[in-house]
C-alpha cells in the first residue's frame, strides 16, 4: 500500500525471494536487507515478469494479489513477506507503469530481460523496447555483460538465425539502458571501463566448512555454453541446474555425457546440494563469469574448485583452466593431493576472497548512488491519486 502523494524511488529487479533464477535474486535479496533499510526516500520495488499465463501460475505460489474491478489501480501482485512495498507486472503493466511515471527517481537492479523477450515475441525493435520506460534511467546495476557472454556463445554455438537475432536484440538493448544510464554500476570481481561505477558484490563466508574427501565433480551452475558444462561429458559428475535450461544447452550444442547426474535447481535446495559430501571439486571454470556467487560458495563448503584461467587473475592459484584437456588435467592433480592439502588451498583461496565480505563497504557504495538529492522537495504529478491505494 503506497501513497502516490508523498515522494518515493522506484528499484526495478526480475529476481527476487522464491522467484528466483540464480545469482540476481541473491543480489536483489541482500539489497533489502542490506541497501533498504538505509535509503533517505522510501523504495518501492517492482519486479519485472512477462505477461503471461504460465508466469501468471507461477508467481501466484508466492504473492498476495489484490483486484478492484473498475478502479484505476485495479491489481495488485504483491509479496507481502518483503519488507518493502513491492509489485509485480501482472497480469498487465499498468500499475507498474503507473508507479512508474510517478516515481522521483528511476533505478534499475538488473538488466530486464522480460522487456526484452516480450518484444522479440512481438518483433519490435530495440528503440520500441526502451520506450516501454518513457523516462531517464537514474542507475542500471550490471550483472552480466550481455556483449561478452551472449557474445562468446554466438562465437562457439551455433544457434538458428531466429535465437542469433534474439541474441543480438539482448546485447543491443542493454547496451542502450547502459549509455541512456546516468550511472552505471559493475558488479564483477573485475573492473570493467565502461562502467561509472565499480562495486563488487559481496559474499560472506559463514560455513568454513574443511575439504570433502571426494574426487566427484559438481556443477552448480546454469547450462549455458559459456560455463564449460561441455568439460564434463567424460567425467563422473553431479550437475545441480535447471533440468528444462539442461536439455536446451544438450540440444544445441550436441553433447553427449557419459557419467553425469542431473539434480533440477531449486533455491530451496542451493544448501543441501553443497552439503553433500558425494562431491569435493568444483567445476567453476567460468568464461566471461563476472562474481561467481558459486565459486565463493563452493570454497564455503569445502568444495575445492577449478576456476577459469582469467578470473581473479592476480590471485595465486594453481587449479586453473580453458580447455577441456587442461579441466581434466586439473581434476586428476586434485585427486591425488592430501585433505590436509586441499584444505590448505581452500584457506588461501578463503583468505584472498574475504577482500570481498565486506558489506559496509558495499553499502556504503551503493548509498551514495542511490541517496543522492534523497532529501530535496518533491512535487507528485497528476496521476498521484488522492488516497493511499
Amino acid at each position: 500500500m503506497i501513497n502516490l502523494n508523498e515522494p518515493y524511488d522506484v528499484y526495478v529487479a526480475t529476481e527476487v525471494g522464491d522467484v528466483s533464477h540464480g545469482g540476481v535474486s541473491v543480489w536483489v535479496d541482500y539489497w533489502l536487507q542490506n541497501i533498504a533499510p538505509y535509503l533517505v526516500t522510501k523504495p518501492v520495488l517492482l519486479i519485472e515478469v512477462e505477461q503471461k499465463e504460465e508466469w501468471d501460475i507461477y508467481v501466484k505460489q508466492f504473492v498476495d494479489v489484490i483486484h478492484r474491478p473498475g478502479s484505476d489501480w485495479e491489481w495488485e501482485y504483491t509479496m507481502s513477506r518483503l519488507p518493502i512495498a513491492n509489485y509485480f507486472s501482472l497480469p498487465d503493466r499498468r500499475t507498474i507503469d503507473m508507479i512508474i511515471k510517478g516515481a522521483r527517481k528511476f533505478h534499475l537492479l538488473s538488466y530486464p530481460l522480460p522487456i526484452k523477450y516480450q518484444g522479440d515475441e512481438n518483433n519490435l525493435p530495440v528503440k520500441k523496447m526502451r520506450e516501454v520506460y518513457k523516462r531517464d534511467i537514474d542507475s542500471f546495476v550490471c550483472h552480466s555483460l550481455e556483449r561478452k557472454t551472449l557474445g562468446y556463445q554466438m562465437k562457439t554455438v551455433k544457434f538458428p538465425k531466429k535465437i542469433q537475432k534474439f541474441m543480438k536484440n539482448s546485447i543491443d538493448f542493454q547496451e542502450v539502458l547502459l549509455k541512456d544510464s546516468k550511472e552505471t554500476i559493475w558488479i564483477g570481481v573485475d573492473n570493467e571501463d565502461d562502467f561509472t561505477n565499480h562495486i563488487p558484490n559481496f559474499y560472506e563466508f559463514k560455513h568454513n566448512k574443511t575439504a570433502t574427501d571426494s574426487n566427484k565433480v559438481g556443477f552448480p551452475a546454469r547450462s549455458e555454453p559459456r560455463k564449460n558444462l561441455k568439460f564434463l561429458k567424460d567425467i563422473d559428475s553431479l550437475i545441480f541446474t535447471s533440468e528444462g535450461n539442461f536439455e536446451s544447452y544438450r540440444k544445441y550444442t550436441k553433447t553427449k555425457f557419459k557419467s553425469i547426474e542431473i539434480i533440477d535447481y531449486k533455491k530451496e535446495l542451493v544448501e543441501d546440494f553443497y552439503n553433500r559430501d558425494d562431491w569435493g571439486i568444483s567445476h567453476s571454470c567460468f568464461e566471461n563469469e563476472p562474481f561467481g556467487y558459486s565459486i565463493f560458495q563452493s570454497v564455503d563448503y569445502g568444495k575445492l574448485p577449478i576456476i577459469h584461467q582469467d578470473w581473479c587473475k592476480e590471485m595465486n592459484y594453481p587449479f586453473r583452466a580453458k580447455t577441456q584437456k587442461q579441466f581434466e588435467k586439473k581434476v586428476a592433480e586434485i585427486s591425488n593431493i592430501s585433505i590436509d592439502d586441499r584444505n590448505t588451498y581452500l584457506g588461501d583461496l578463503k583468505n584472498y576472497l574475504s577482500k570481498y565480505s565486506s558489506v559496509e563497504k558495499w553499502r556504503e557504495k551503493l548509498l551514495s548512488i542511490y541517496n543522492q538529492d534523497g532529501d530535496q522537495v518533491w512535487l507528485p504529478t497528476s496521476i498521484s491519486p488522492s488516497k493511499d491505494v
